[in-house]
Order: C-alpha cells, then structure tokens, then sequence
C-alpha cells in the first residue's frame, strides 16, 4: 500500500469516526453550553478516541500476530460491520430531546467514551495491519474528533437537528466503504 493510499484510508476513517462526535455535538449545542464547556468536551472526546484506538490497535496486534494473513480479512470485516451497524442504530435513533452530558466531570467523561467507543472496535481492526498504521490513525481520529465536537456544538448552536443524522449516516457509508476497500 502506498503512502498516499494510506493517507487517504486513515483520512476517510478519521471523517467517519468523528462523524458521531459532529453528530452528537450537534444536539448538545442545541443545550445551554458554555465556551469553556464546550472545549472540555471536544478535548475530552478526542482523547478518548486516541486512547481506546490505540486499546484497540494493541489487541488487535497481539491477535494479528497469531492469526497472520487472516487477520487482514478479519479486520476488513470488523470495520465494514462496524459501519454496518452505526448505520442500523442511526436509523433506529429515537426523537428524544438532546443529550447534555455537561452537567460535571463524570457525565463529560462518560459522553466521551460513548460517543468514542467506536475507535476502540476500529481500532482492533488498525492492529491487525500494523501498529504504525494503527497509532497514525489513532492521532488523526483524536484530531478529527475534537475539531468535528466543536464544529457540532457551533452547528448545533446555529442550525438545529436536521444535519445530526445525515452526518452519522455519511460516517457509517465512510466505514462501510473502508471496509469492502480492505477486502478487496
């Protein structure tokens, strides 16, 4: 795989990850937040989202270890149904009032692990390519997560709800298109 390739897939994933972020962002702006809130949250999300990748990538290494050739199959499956199943749960999303989780510490910190519990999966799947890839990756979901979080709470802020789900289903089309690449 060229550098270029690989620049692009982790760029495309990146988008994709950090689709909830933007998504989700999106309904919290729609609350009462601060600016210093706001930064908590966006920082706070991509952190969790570079920690639980490289969780991911690190399993995922030990097991491409021993599974060897397989293991890039596995990983193609493991994100395509990743995406599979982001795009199931965005259509089954119920209309209920939106989330805020900024009320203290730990509903920020529970927030962020939700919304990026996905790198973790994502990231299992970066660990059976190699761990370079996987920690490359794992800074650019960081990235792209806090600057899309504070993109939503802007949007959210100005705009309202119509793009949250919109922004979830071209993230799960960005996986799901990943993961057939991978499988070709």
């Amino acid at each position: 795989m060229s550098n270029l390739q690989a620049a692009i897939e982790i760029a495309m994933m990146a988008l994709a990850l950090g689709m909830d972020a933007l998504s989700l962002s999106i309904g919290v702006g729609l609350g009462a937040i601060t600016r210093k809130q706001g930064l908590e949250l966006a920082v706070t999300i991509g952190v969790w989202h570079v920690v639980l990748t490289l969780v991911g990538v690190a399993a995922g290494d030990l097991v491409g270890h021993y599974l060897g050739h397989v293991a890039r199959w596995f990983a193609a499956v493991v994100v395509l149904g990743l995406g599979v199943q982001m795009a199931y749960h965005t259509w089954k999303k119920s209309e209920g009032p939106p989330p805020r989780p900024l009320g203290n510490w730990l509903g920020r910190m529970t927030f962020a692990a939700s919304v990026s519990i996905d790198a973790l999966s994502v990231g299992f799947g970066l660990g059976l390519k190699t761990v370079a890839y996987g920690v490359t990756s794992a800074l650019a979901f960081g990235l792209a997560s806090t600057l899309m979080c504070g993109a939503g709470l802007l949007i959210g802020r100005r705009f309202g709800r119509a793009f949250g789900r919109f922004g979830e289903m071209a993230g799960s089309a960005i996986l799901i298109f990943c993961g057939l690449m991978w499988l070709v």
